[in-house]
């Protein structure tokens, strides 16, 4: 029988507004995140459905990533497969069948092998993707388990820190919109990479994300904004 793991409840957070993110990445200069490597993964949706839409969000951030910061960012569209075989015609999925966990595990290492070891890796999903998250995030903290791992879309907006009790894995979760903050999560990523965790926060390099410690490990919520010029934002690169 599988071992279940029980971990303590996440301590409710009271979230007082923060600074607009748009202030807080000014003082990031491009040289400060430029060359670091990230990863997104979209997560499946509809398995029952022919998979008829582009990750968006995940291209928005990760364009912006690349044309105005030079971030090594790639992104991992786990929604475009569907595998027509044996097994999606047992279980008749007209349009084919997800990967299985095996196969995602397989896929994400030959990109890390490919890419390299990324300092960042974010989740993009909604609520219907939490299993999906679940799993993934296991999977992740097996192939690279120091990585600094956030989730952020329509799951992460509306449970907000209470994700950190389903997935126990994450160091972070990113609420709203992501267009600015992905900035300074980029580069906590590659701060606490470099000069590692405690040295980071010794610095006062991680504020004003970090909540502090929780059940073994460094926990941050990151609070998005609506982005305040949207011509200063890329279009998103197919």
């Amino acid at each position: 029988m599988k071992e279940k793991r029980v971990h303590a409840p996440i301590p409710i957070v009271s979230f007082k507004p923060l600074t607009h993110p748009a202030e807080i990445i000014k003082s990031i200069e491009r040289s400060d995140i430029e060359g670091a490597n990230v990863v997104l993964i979209n997560m499946p949706l509809r398995e029952t459905a022919r998979p008829n839409t582009t990750p968006e969000g995940p291209l928005l951030l990760v364009t912006n990533l690349q044309q105005n910061y030079g971030v090594n960012a790639t992104i991992i569209d786990l929604n475009v497969y569907r595998i027509k075989d044996e097994l999606a015609k047992k279980r008749f999925l007209k349009w084919g069948r997800h990967l299985t966990y095996g196969e995602v595990f397989s896929l994400i290492q030959r990109h890390i092998t490919f890419h390299g070891e990324p300092a960042l890796v974010g989740f993009s999903g909604k609520i219907t993707t939490l299993k999906w998250q679940e799993e993934v995030a296991k999977i992740i903290r097996q192939i690279i388990p120091d990585t600094f791992l956030v989730s952020g879309g329509g799951l992460a907006t509306e449970l907000k820190t209470d994700l950190f009790t389903y997935i126990p894995e994450l160091d972070g979760v990113a609420h709203s919109e992501g267009d600015d903050v992905i900035i300074k999560i980029v580069y906590d990523a590659k701060v606490i990479k470099e000069k590692g965790i405690r040295q980071a926060l010794s610095d006062g390099k991680l504020q004003p994300y970090c909540l502090g410690e929780i059940n073994g490990r460094h926990r941050f919520m990151y609070e998005g904004n609506r982005p305040r010029d949207l011509n200063a934002l890329p279009y998103a690169d197919l």
